[in-house]
């Protein structure tokens, strides 16, 4: 992805799709000279899919190769340009012009951003997965969590617990579902689940089947929660004291309280059967498991289970 150095920097940043570059704590790239504008230019990802530098009315103005360009000017930037900032002194260079990709940038403290090459993504790791963000079929970004879901958009903030991330998230290229263009992926609503589960409930196999293809998932400890999900959904084989609508929701506490586990393992088994249902080739893998976060309602996405008792153990 495309990058600015400073020359004399051991680090570069990388450009989000609207780079905004000054003094302000509300800028992508702070630069703290005094002779650098709050708001001092913008580096934009353009429809003819290049890079265009404009200055944003700045007191000291803005350089492109050492020549100044006039306020609101857009210039088109190539490989190697030195552009300058008020000055100068201590230019930077454009490292790289490919596209911009979809990241989280930290926006109180100096870290690294967190790319989103994956379709699912889980923060603050893999290993606490409090929060969930993931691409739909349509290209666009969402979150999940206890206390959020629905759609992302760039500029958005999400916070990953004492720390704020800022999403810079690219207009996809093509509108075009991305179940279309890989014909091998397949939706959620396409598929029919099934649970086979030994005597004592404690061997669970999770199968797919996609028009008339079957897929086995193996067995997995995760895939418990989906038999609780499975049966809220279905309103079956359920202890007298769960409480669940007829919509098959079941609150968190609830939940819990069944499973007789914590709400963070709750969140890792959650982020793990989306991860196995994503590697299997459900595109929206997201939906298996959907939330009502200000209600904090859990149910399983789909009515399409089939529970199947007494499979060996």
């Amino acid at each position: 992805m495309a990058r600015l150095r400073q020359r004399g920097a051991l680090s570069s940043h990388e450009l989000s799709a609207e780079t905004i570059v000054g003094r302000a704590p509300s800028a992508t790239i702070r630069v703290h000279q005094s002779y650098v504008s709050s708001h001092h230019a913008t580096l934009r990802w353009t429809e003819r899919r290049c890079w265009e530098l404009k200055d944003l009315q700045s007191k000291n103005g803005t350089y492109v190769n050492r020549e100044r360009i006039a306020p609101g000017e857009k210039i088109k930037l190539k490989l190697g340009d030195e552009i300058g900032f008020g000055s100068l002194g201590e230019a930077f260079v454009l490292e790289d012009v490919a596209p911009p990709r979809a990241m989280l940038l930290a926006v109180e403290r100096t870290a690294e951003p967190i790319f989103l090459d994956q379709a699912l993504i889980g923060l603050p790791s893999l290993d606490q997965p409090d929060i969930t963000v993931f691409q739909v079929a349509s290209g666009q970004w969402q979150i999940d969590s206890g206390d959020q879901s629905g759609p992302l958009e760039d500029g958005d903030l999400i916070r990953v617990g004492p720390h704020s991330w800022r999403c810079c998230l690219p207009t996809p290229t093509d509108d075009t579902d991305v179940i279309d263009r890989f014909p091998s992926l397949f939706a959620l609503s396409d598929l029919d689940l099934q649970l086979n589960v030994s005597r004592d409930e404690e061997q669970i196999e999770l199968a797919l089947n996609a028009s008339g293809r079957a897929m086995s998932l193996g067995v997995k400890a995760c895939y418990y929660l989906l038999l609780t999900l499975g049966r809220c959904r279905l309103r079956r084989d359920l202890p007298p004291a769960a409480e669940v609508n007829e919509d098959g929701w079941i609150s968190v506490g609830s939940l819990l309280d069944l499973l007789r586990v914590t709400e963070q393992r709750l969140n890792v088994d959650i982020f793990r059967i989306r991860q196995e249902l994503r590697t299997a080739g459900v595109v929206d893998a997201a939906a298996i498991i959907e939330r009502q976060p200000p209600r904090r309602l859990l149910r399983l996405g789909t009515n399409r289970i089939e529970i199947r008792l007494g499979h060996g153990g």
